[in-house]
């Protein structure tokens, strides 16, 4: 299983090659907020499951919530937590939204062609993160 953190540094590494370096800073910069939204706020969505699998490696391996899952367990709920409320809070306008969005959709297709999410969990985020793209 590749977890969060592994596809993210994965997707990162591919994207710096291909990319201006200003707009992989974009990149780059969503990726780390995304990170650190998920470390903050992953325990609201656990299911009795993941929450008792990130206790266990969290207390007693010292591992964080994007080193124990995969990409699977990004969810539209959590980008729509992530965009509508963190991104705000960070002192993010309406373009770092935008820019949010376009990164994540990006991302989901790589994972997808990577074979790290399904048709299903792509279609899902896509569906919502072209709401965004569409609004900013």
């Amino acid at each position: 299983m590749t977890t969060i953190n592994e596809a993210f540094r994965m997707f990162l590494d591919e994207q710096e090659a291909s990319l201006k370096p200003d707009v992989f800073l974009d990149f780059e910069d969503v990726i780390l907020l995304y990170e650190e939204f998920l470390e903050f706020s992953a325990e609201d969505s656990f299911s009795e499951e993941d929450r008792e699998l990130y206790y266990v490696q969290h207390e007693h391996e010292n591992k964080s919530y994007c080193d124990i899952f995969s990409p699977e367990h990004l969810t539209p709920y959590g980008i729509k937590s992530f965009l509508d409320d963190y991104v705000v809070e960070v002192g993010g306008g309406k373009k770092l939204v935008g820019t949010a969005a376009r990164v994540l959709e990006k991302f989901f297709e790589w994972a997808l062609e990577k074979g790290l999410i399904d048709e299903k969990a792509f279609e899902v985020n896509s569906e919502l993160l072209r709401k965004y793209k569409k609004r900013y």
